[in-house]
């Protein structure tokens, strides 16, 4: 286990002990906007303080909430809580998001489930995934027979979404892309419409590069098959019928 991957896990540890002792009024509470562009809510600065306490020594720091602070060879890009809304909202689909990047290029990446435990983790050896519960980490493999996408923000792209109920194509929208991206070997597809900020790929997308994957300024689509990728971007636009 590295140095990063294990400062992540004690990061995330500590806010999820924090959430443990009860929901809070302040975590809510939305202030100014971050610099990701979304306003910063309580539970997102709260993990934000505490991701930066742990990360500081990596690098600089580019975090969706207060921006880039500090100084160092290496810039560590971070979404502190990914799917805040859902985590206001008491879902239990949310997690952050860390990559460690050198001259442009992620070296490691982890995505963590805050809810369930769930640790996703890239370095030299590959993808892998473990827990906060634990420190064993296995081999992600592709899933076989799953049964259904996910969708994040299909209201931003009505067509698709219509396109994919009408070939009875099942799908998910959660609401949390970078875990959502995290879990895409196991679905069949991952979709997201709408710009994309750095903060919520810098680490999950690089995770997905062993499928397939079609960039696209409004659309992201990630898939385990080929074709299931060229036939969903062909019904993005209007091409199959």
């Amino acid at each position: 286990m590295t140095p990063f991957l294990q400062a992540i896990r004690t990061a995330a540890r500590e806010i999820a002990a924090e959430l443990e002792k009860g929901w809070r009024y302040a975590y809510a509470v939305k202030g100014e906007v971050g610099a990701g562009g979304d306003r910063s809510a309580g539970i997102d600065r709260l993990a934000e303080k505490i991701y930066i306490r742990h990360l500081a020594p990596f690098g600089a720091i580019d975090s969706e909430e207060c921006g880039l602070i500090g100084e160092g060879e290496a810039t560590v890009v971070l979404d502190p809580i990914d799917g805040s809304d859902n985590a206001i909202s008491g879902l239990p689909y949310f997690g952050s998001s860390v990559a460690l990047t050198r001259n442009g290029r992620t070296e490691e990446g982890v995505v963590v489930n805050l809810a369930n435990g769930d640790c996703f983790y890239k370095g030299e050896e590959g993808l892998l995934k473990g827990s906060l519960l634990h420190d064993r980490f296995e081999p992600v493999r592709k899933r076989e027979l799953s049964t259904v996408g996910i969708f994040e923000k299909a209201y931003a792209h009505p067509d698709l979404a219509l396109a994919l109920l009408r070939r009875k194509m099942k799908f998910r929208s959660p609401g949390a892309v970078a875990l959502s991206l995290a879990y895409a070997h196991n679905v069949d597809f991952v979709i997201f419409a709408g710009p994309r900020r750095t903060y919520d790929f810098a680490a999950a997308l690089w995770m997905c590069e062993d499928l397939e994957v079609v960039k696209e300024e409004a659309l992201l689509i990630v898939a385990k098959e080929e074709e299931t990728a060229r036939r969903l971007l062909r019904m993005a636009h209007a091409e199959e019928g």
